[in-house]
């Protein structure tokens, strides 16, 4: 203005307007940058994509001072002139409130990022361990699939470098990430052969009474991880499945599942599924007599083996049975 320039008040802001619009887009700027500082995207890490969260947050709680201190030098070098002052400064309040929306949209994308490179992950990790493994296992496990410790290793690393996500998006991300590993094995377990999938891994097309064994002796060992964080209530995300395992190797399952036993096996089995239990028949592997007899006879003395073997005759005649019932209720 003192060389004859004109500059038109701002939005009743001021010459200091200009500024702080300046300020704003620079802020935009170096929130974009933190995140293309990766060469690729598509390849970050749980812990990278963190990061970037963490120092976009860290930006956003260095705004109120740095607009602070943009405004005492706006007013040390008079570009907020006495008149403007009431104006420049709500002006100013206000493009602090912008700059912080702005972050708070960058912070959400990166939540986004974490919580699908998470999932991304175990799905893979998923695919790849089960890819051709056999679910007609003939014995009982001592100890959990190897996949297990795949899937757990891998969750307990990403948790652990969660810090500088708030508490509640931290307890979304467990939440998230066991629910869907629960979900995966679920639909793997209870998705029809023929039906068809979003992954590359079809589901189990032929499970025996001992590869459900070991599937809930998997079971346990992802509830045993899940409490071992310490988030409440985490260990639920796998009650569905849980239920379902510990249904198909009680020996009391044909009794529970006659139509006069249904409020006890609702009871002992809240979450269990009369369809999804017919899917799992219908891949079940069912024994002949003889071979029922000699597995039986031969491992009564083994921890664990006390469990419900069924013979193919039983197999379709438990089929028939839920159909009955399901179709009397869907009539």
């Amino acid at each position: 203005q003192e060389i004859g320039q004109n500059f038109s008040g701002k939005k009743g802001g001021g010459l200091a307007a200009y500024v702080l619009d300046c300020v704003d887009e620079c802020v935009s700027v170096a929130s974009k940058a933190m995140k293309s500082g990766f060469d690729h995207m598509d390849e970050l890490q749980a812990e990278q994509a963190v990061q970037i969260l963490a120092n976009i947050t860290a930006l956003q709680c260095t705004l109120p001072r740095f607009y602070g201190q943009i405004m005492r030098g706006l007013c040390h070098v008079g570009l907020v002139r006495a008149e403007n002052i009431d104006d420049s400064f709500q002006y100013a309040d206000n493009m602090l409130e912008r700059s912080r929306k702005a972050c708070d949209s960058d912070i959400g994308a990166m939540y986004s990022v974490v919580y699908e490179i998470t999932r991304s992950k175990l799905d893979t990790l998923i695919d790849f361990s089960l890819e051709n493994f056999q679910w007609i296992s003939r014995s009982v496990r001592d100890t959990p699939n190897a996949y297990v410790e795949s899937l757990t290793e891998y969750m307990r690393s990403t948790f652990s470098c969660l810090a500088p996500m708030d508490e509640g998006s931290r307890t979304g991300l467990h939440f998230s990430a066991c629910g869907h590993v629960a979900e995966r094995i679920v639909r793997l377990l209870t998705d029809p052969v023929e039906s068809k999938i979003t992954s590359s891994l079809p589901p189990i097309s032929k499970i025996d009474a001992f590869g459900l064994k070991n599937l809930a002796l998997d079971v346990q060992e992802f509830v045993k991880f899940a409490d071992s964080t310490g988030v409440p209530q985490l260990g639920e995300c796998f009650n569905e499945l849980k239920c379902l395992t510990e249904a198909m190797i009680d020996r009391d399952l044909p009794q529970l599942l006659l139509p006069a036993n249904d409020s006890v096996r609702r009871r002992k089995y809240p979450l269990l599924s009369l369809e999804k239990i017919v899917n799992i028949l219908e891949k079940y592997n069912g024994s002949g007599l003889g071979e029922k007899l000699k597995t039986v006879s031969g491992s009564k003395s083994k921890k664990g083996h006390d469990i419900l073997i069924l013979e193919k005759k039983e197999v379709l005649q438990l089929i028939k049975l839920i159909k009955t019932q399901t179709n009397s209720m869907s009539a």
